[in-house]
């Protein structure tokens, strides 16, 4: 099979840093095809041609005012597959790659800074086409419309999208940024930090979407489902947990001394009540006891929604594995004048003995054998999310993390 081509980045310059991982996904792609050589079907993308050599229907989304030379130079490629262009009048879509044949469907979208997502299910495949015939309903894809509707889509097999992750895994060779950093060992540290998270997140992701196929089978047994359930949460947690890393991986390596967040009002109350139960179990895996004590009606607080839930089921996991066993973790929220104020407690101040520091970013933890970020990379994430943080020792109540949100100004 030819060389898989993608000039994405003409369409846009300002492609994130993890532009790789669409690369990957359709290098990826062209090996899937390479293995099942399907003999009829359609390859659909936007908004160029992706690959080169492809025996299936190729339709080629175009944005408006691009033609054929937008595509791979007919004096480079002088055998470029048979393709039908559809030229687009309507802007803000996702770049994506949609594969439809009898042998294996699979869905490929780039969401810039979010990176690539990658789908087998025929659920989310059918509405993603339904969608994008919402948006181009005049454009002639009718021949994709009339084999969707004579086929039946069935999942693949676990083996497959095991090896489709592994391949992804395999051609994931993301750029490093330069680091605003003059240390070495700390701009190792943060490769390392880069290389792990990836290196974990991919198959995790790989796994959670082999589980949620199989929970979409017929006839499950309700006691598998629930086994099922309890996987799928459990990997999900190390998913965030990683993702924390990529963060604080990111922020390292920002040009600027603070990232940008979209800051917007943030139901503090919502937030506390929804996660309260999760961080507690959270806390139980590590035999620490989380105890939360706030008012009732707390005001809107400046933060990223996301991002704070985020950082907040960190510091729940990095207090939970420092404590010793039997400790006790108090979340104490109030409000202190123009700012809301969340206090990490652990009264005990049994700190563990067996923590190794692993470089200038993590700790590990050999009992466990997890790995976290230290302190020196959580409080940069806490200010990421728009907090004010100290830390301080009291005799009485042992070591207090304290975290300053901005109320917003109209709520009260």
């Amino acid at each position: 099979m030819g060389r898989s081509h993608s000039t994405m980045d003409r369409y846009d310059s300002r492609a994130s840093d993890r532009f790789w991982q669409w690369q990957a996904g359709v290098a990826a792609l062209e090996k899937l095809l390479a293995v099942i050589h399907p003999i009829e079907g359609f390859l659909v993308s936007f908004p160029s041609l992706i690959l080169q050599d492809c025996p299936l229907k190729t339709y080629v989304l175009l944005p408006q005012g691009r033609s054929l030379p937008y595509l791979p130079p007919s004096e480079a490629n002088p055998a470029l597959p048979a393709m039908t262009l559809l030229p687009l009048v309507q802007g803000g879509m996702s770049p994506f790659g949609l594969l439809l044949s009898p042998e294996v469907n699979l869905l490929l979208v780039y969401q810039g800074e979010r990176g690539l997502h990658f789908s087998f299910a025929p659920e989310e495949i059918h509405a993603f086409w339904q969608q994008l015939r919402q948006q181009l309903p005049l454009t002639d894809l009718h021949a994709i419309d009339q084999w969707l509707a004579s086929v039946e889509m069935v999942p693949p097999s676990y083996r497959l999208v095991s090896q489709f992750g592994q391949w992804l895994l395999d051609y994931s060779q993301p750029a490093t940024p330069p680091l605003p950093v003059t240390s070495i060992p700390m701009a190792a540290d943060i490769r390392l930090l880069q290389a792990l998270s990836h290196e974990v997140r991919t198959p995790l992701t790989t796994i959670n979407t082999l589980i949620q196929l199989l929970q979409r089978q017929e006839n499950l047994p309700q006691r598998t489902y629930q086994y099922l359930q309890k996987i799928g949460q459990e990997i999900q947690d190390q998913i965030s947990r990683f993702n924390l890393l990529s963060d604080a991986a990111e922020i390292f390596t920002s040009p600027s001394p603070k990232p940008r967040l979209a800051f917007g009002q943030t139901h503090l109350t919502e937030l506390l009540t929804t996660n309260l139960a999760r961080w507690q179990k959270q806390a139980a895996r590590r035999q620490v006891k989380l105890v939360l004590d706030y008012p009732p009606n707390l005001p809107f607080v400046l933060s990223d929604p996301a991002s704070l839930d985020q950082v907040l089921t960190g510091l729940v996991e990095y207090y939970s594995q420092t404590l010793a066993s039997e400790s006790e973790l108090q979340l104490v929220v109030q409000r202190a004048g123009q700012h809301v104020k969340l206090e990490l407690r652990s009264p005990q101040y049994k700190h563990r003995s067996d923590l190794a520091a692993l470089g200038h970013l993590l700790l590990w933890h050999p009992a466990t054998g997890q790995v976290s970020l230290n302190f020196q990379a959580a409080k940069l994430l806490i200010e990421a999310v728009g907090a004010k943080v100290i830390q301080r020792r009291d005799r009485q109540a042992g070591e207090i993390l304290t975290l300053y949100l901005p109320i917003a100004e109209d709520s009260g």
